[in-house]
Formats: C-alpha cells, structure tokens, sequence
C-alpha cells in the first residue's frame, strides 16, 4: 500500500511538490479512460518522489458527462481521484481541479487554485503522448504569466524559481487508427491556433481571465440564443469523439 502522508522526511523532501495528470474522458463504467490510466500508472510510480497528486478536469465540451446511478454527473477529477485512492493513495494527498472543461482551463486552475496559493514550485505533469506538444505549451505560457505585465528581470526570475517537468505515456486503448489519427491532427491544428495568435495576445494573469470568462465558449456567460442552439462542435463529429 503507498503511504497515508508524503513518504519522505522534512530532511529528504521529495523531489516533487506535485504531480500534474490531466484528464481525458471516462469509459462505459464511469472509470477513467484507458488512456487516462496509464497517465495516472506512470504518476503511481513516482509515489516516493511526491508530496501530492493533482487530478484535473470537470470533463469536455465535446461531449455531455456521464452520469451516476443517481443521475448526478461523474466529474473525470473525480473518476482520477477515486483510481489514486482505490491502489493505496490517501486521500489527504490527492487534490482535485474539477472546474476545467478544456486544457487551458486545465492549467489556468491548476495554477491559480492549487500551486500559487500552496507555493508549488517542483512540479511533474503526465500526460498522453498526443496531449503532451499542446499540454505542454499550454502550461509552460500560463505558469509564466505574471499578475500585470513584469519588468524584463521580474519576468525572468519567475522563471527561474519554477521546475516544471513533463512525462508522456503512450497512447493505451487509442488502437484505432482512424480515431488516434484524428486526435494527433486536432492537436497538431489546436496547438498551431495557440503558438500563432493566443499565446502572443495573452502575456499576463488579467488578459487569461479576460480570454477565459469574456471570450471562451467553455467559460463566458452565455447570450439566450446560444443557449437554446444546441452546441454540437464539429471538431468532435466523427472518429475524433472517440478519444474524449
């Protein structure tokens, strides 16, 4: 059984102050998708290493959540928490994100409401080998942001005091093809819109509130035309929806 507090003594402080694994959708049994597993096998084996377990995500908007046997919704942290804990994690160590419904959200939540206000500066982020590119930009932009824009040496010594490292697993229970074809190509697209145009117009914490919760569709409040047209994204149709 892994232990009920960080293993290490304050003399040896574990090389990690937490150990990042994103979601990525459940399977018919409400259980984190095979995928996700092997994400969350690969944190297993740094248990030594860590302080805490960090699960993410409230789910996807490509697709409505599952539901429970008493009609509730499954949240995927959830799903990822209840797997850590079921192989001998304490609870105590496993905290939960369950707000973000895309990777964005994933690491602006990650941030704000568990590493800055814990002081995390050591940290490990697992994640499938077609997430990883995407993810990996993703988080090294949004733990660099700075509150307002930072003087050039502000900025850097941000930076510096931040370790921030990543882990990639192979793509388990995506053997189709078509589907894992499909996933890698809306990276790839996804990850092209990031580098060219959101990355360069969001350089500090206020402008990321103002993308996420003016103008993402996940996030913004909704006018009452968009929320009586049901939203069905074309860039899940089709073979992609299997990997979420």
């Amino acid at each position: 059984m892994l232990g009920s507090t960080p293993p290490s003594s304050p003399s040896t402080p574990p090389r990690y102050d937490c150990i990042i694994i994103p979601g990525g959708g459940l399977d018919g049994s409400r259980a984190p998708a095979a995928w996700v597993r092997a994400r969350l096998d690969a944190a297993l084996a740094h248990d030594e290493a860590t302080d805490f377990y960090l699960v993410l995500s409230r789910g996807t908007t490509h697709k409505p959540p599952p539901l429970d046997e008493d009609g509730f919704p499954v949240d995927e942290a959830a799903a990822s928490a209840a797997y850590l804990v079921a192989r001998g994690v304490a609870a105590s160590r496993v905290l939960l994100e369950s707000w973000s419904l895309d990777t964005i959200g994933n690491a602006a939540f990650a941030r704000l409401m568990h590493a800055d206000p814990r002081g995390w500066s050591r940290l490990l982020l697992i994640t499938s080998a077609f997430h990883m590119p995407r993810t990996r930009a993703i988080f090294e932009w949004v733990f660099a942001l700075p509150p307002t824009l930072p003087t050039p040496v502000r900025a850097a010594a941000r930076a510096s005091a931040l370790q921030l490292e990543y882990e990639e697993v192979t793509e388990s229970g995506l053997a189709d093809d078509d589907v894992l074809q499909s996933r890698r190509l809306k990276e790839e697209q996804a990850l092209r819109v990031l580098r060219e145009s959101t990355i360069p117009a969001i350089r500090d914490l206020r402008a990321l509130h103002d993308f996420l919760f003016v103008h993402h569709g996940a996030y913004r409040a909704r006018t009452a035309e968009e929320s009586r047209t049901r939203r069905t994204p074309a860039a899940a149709a089709g073979a992609l929806i299997g990997s979420y």
